[in-house]
């Protein structure tokens, strides 16, 4: 008797374990419409996702959920506390994993975090995203870890890795590939075009055109190579 009761206690116990994990399963939702900061339960927002935006250090509670959610369509961001992460926030001391991926069109008042790649085009009060790929827009400043297209910033634009064309009055690449237009452009390993009142690299190949021009091999104003 007593093994017979133990036995329907272990199949009781083995089904409703198989049930929790159904239910996590079933929680990785996919969404025409979502709430940011998402929900770690949704792998996908296919439509419109709308709130206070990403912030990718309270994401991913359970390591059996999804490693990168994503959102394909439009991203609206309404932070009223944007300024303060602009003012306390250093990408440089935060997590390097991408995390999050935006495909579409995305518009806030605040901006990206260090674990959100965008894939699009992109409109924000400040960008320290990840990996940014397509046409992008700072009213104060970019600080990512890869850039690919067209950025521009009423400030400054700086990244480790930049593919493409950089406008800014402050532009600052560990590498560039491509071009730096501004009052002060420098990168250490540059491939391609500068220009400016000062450019500045420890090694360049291309051209040099400002005011003053310094590069691995020498100091020249108005153009070096």
């Amino acid at each position: 008797m007593k093994t017979k009761l133990f036995l329907i206690i272990a199949i009781i116990f083995n089904s409703w374990m198989f049930c929790q994990d159904s239910l996590k399963v079933n929680e990785q939702e996919v969404r025409v419409i979502a709430v940011t900061p998402l929900n770690y339960g949704i792998t996908k927002v296919n439509g419109l996702a709308v709130g206070l935006g990403f912030d990718p250090k309270y994401l991913f509670k359970d390591d059996g959920l999804t490693k990168i959610q994503k959102v394909n369509g439009l991203n609206l961001e309404v932070n009223p506390l944007g300024l303060m992460y602009l003012l306390f926030y250093n990408p440089p001391r935060a997590q390097d994993e991408e995390l999050i991926k935006v495909n579409g069109l995305n518009i806030s008042s605040a901006g990206y975090l260090r674990g959100v790649s965008h894939n699009g085009v992109s409109v924000s009060l400040y960008n320290y995203g990840h990996t940014m790929n397509g046409v992008m827009g700072s009213l104060l400043s970019f600080d990512i870890e890869k850039g690919r297209g067209v950025f521009f910033s009423t400030m400054s634009v700086s990244s480790k890795e930049m593919k493409g064309l950089s406008i800014a009055p402050f532009n600052g690449a560990e590498v560039l590939r491509g071009v730096q237009i501004g009052f002060y452009n420098n990168n250490s390993d540059g491939k391609g075009l500068q220009i400016g009142l000062v450019n500045r690299s420890k090694k360049m190949k291309g051209l040099q055109i400002g005011f003053w021009n310094k590069n691995g091999k020498r100091t020249l104003p108005l153009i070096n190579f």
